[in-house]
């Protein structure tokens, strides 16, 4: 039996063509991740107005995992930008971060009886307050309880009263809550009560200390709410109508995003190939945008598949997806519908190619909406397009339907 030998040593094919199988698995593979990525780097989370973190986890038998903790309608944005069915991206719940807080409760021993009733109520609803004759036992250290209580809070509250601003250990305690508060470690809450701004000390004059009444159920829910770091700032309702900038079928671009989508397909003849080219400096003297956010909308229509780069760097091409879903939101024709009625017509008769020219004439369609209607059922892949050096104004010189442009026919028919 023959050896195979390569450069005089033994060669064994199978093994050879298992290990380009691998590579060519591997290879396949980040493409798809690649993909994957891009798609999702484009997409501005509606929830949030920023663009979300995504995930994307190889899997036994050639398959990834899409996660992403952005909210439920990014990732349908996502399962939608990357053609894959209705709940293939999983959207991460995340933990809002909220920790429960925990209140030192700082004061006078002569507060005591005003101040009892507010760590009473704190405990009552929620927040779990150090308060010393509950966390003090006989026989404690007094320091070492003081300042296991001190390590533990999240809120170092402070009730200052013509009493407490002048006794050394709540001096002391104060010094605690501002190296816990400089070091992040803590929030400080100080309120007076029946003291005024300036008869405090200096450092506690730079934080905000507002007047406070123990007896009042307002100001007692005020402390509770400022505690659990619920805003005092009103919901944030939606814009009017009439300055509500997203069209439909655009959600998960940024406006800046749009803003280039628009100008492309609104400054295309015929939307053929190579017909126009855009740069940052050209848009950034064209429209009122920073450039910053001229560069990010560029990079999420270049990561989405809708403009690709030139080899002279910052020159972008339109792809075919720019034309079908900004065509859709800003142009006077649907690229949608028109390539259903390119469809059903390229099913009739017995041609299975037919002149583009042709067509147009009788639809009686300028080259700029069919060239619209090609793009989408290129995408789509319900048509074979066959090209020529000298096409222009038509993106291609012959539409040759397949099973899969009936197949598209009859599903939108």
């Amino acid at each position: 039996m023959a050896r195979s030998t390569y450069k005089g040593r033994a060669f064994n094919a199978k093994a050879f063509m298992k290990v380009i199988e691998k590579q060519g698995i591997e290879l396949g593979m980040q493409a798809i991740e690649a993909k994957a990525r891009g798609a999702a780097s484009s997409i501005v989370d509606p929830e949030t107005g920023t663009h979300a973190e995504v995930f994307v986890d190889s899997q036994p038998g050639n398959r990834v995992a899409l996660r992403t903790k952005g909210s439920p309608a990014f990732a349908r944005l996502l399962e939608k930008r990357l053609g894959v069915g209705a709940g293939e991206v999983e959207s991460i719940e995340v933990a809002s971060g909220v920790v429960a807080p925990k209140v030192y409760l700082a004061h006078a021993t002569e507060d005591k009886p005003m101040v009892r009733p507010v760590a009473e109520y704190l405990m009552a609803n929620g927040v779990e307050v150090w308060f010393d004759e509950w966390d003090i036992e006989a026989g404690d250290s007094l320091r070492q309880e003081m300042e296991g209580g001190l390590g533990w809070m999240t809120h170092f509250v402070v009730i200052l009263t013509p009493a407490s601003i002048n006794k050394p250990w709540v001096a002391r305690e104060i010094d605690v809550g501002f190296t816990r508060l400089v070091g992040g470690k803590s929030r400080m809450v100080p309120l007076r009560v029946g003291v005024q701004v300036g008869e405090l000390s200096e450092f506690l004059q730079t934080l905000l200390c507002p007047a406070f009444d123990p007896a009042s159920a307002d100001e007692l829910k005020g402390l509770l709410d400022r505690l659990h770091g619920v805003s005092r700032k009103p919901a944030l309702g939606a814009a009017p109508h009439y300055v509500q900038s997203t069209p439909d079928g655009l959600s998960g671009w940024s406006p800046a995003a749009i803003a280039v989508g628009r100008y492309i397909v609104e400054s295309s003849i015929n939307a053929t190939v190579g017909e126009l080219v855009v740069t940052l400096e050209g848009l950034t003297e064209t429209l009122d945008i920073a450039p910053d956010d001229l560069r990010i909308a560029l990079l999420d229509l270049h990561d989405a598949g809708f403009i690709r780069e030139l080899n002279v760097r910052g020159h972008y091409l339109p792809e075919p997806p720019l034309f079908i879903d900004f065509d859709e939101a800003f142009m006077p024709f649907s690229p949608f519908a028109d390539g259903r009625t390119l469809a059903n017509r390229m099913i009739v008769g017995e041609d299975r190619a037919l002149d583009t020219k042709l067509l147009a004439e009788e639809l009686g369609w300028e080259p700029r909406r069919i060239n619209s209607a090609i793009c989408y059922l290129e995408c789509a892949g319900a048509i074979h397009s066959r090209h020529a050096l000298a096409s222009a104004p038509w993106r291609s010189v012959q539409l040759v339907r397949t099973a899969r442009t009936l197949r598209f026919a009859r599903r939108h028919s």
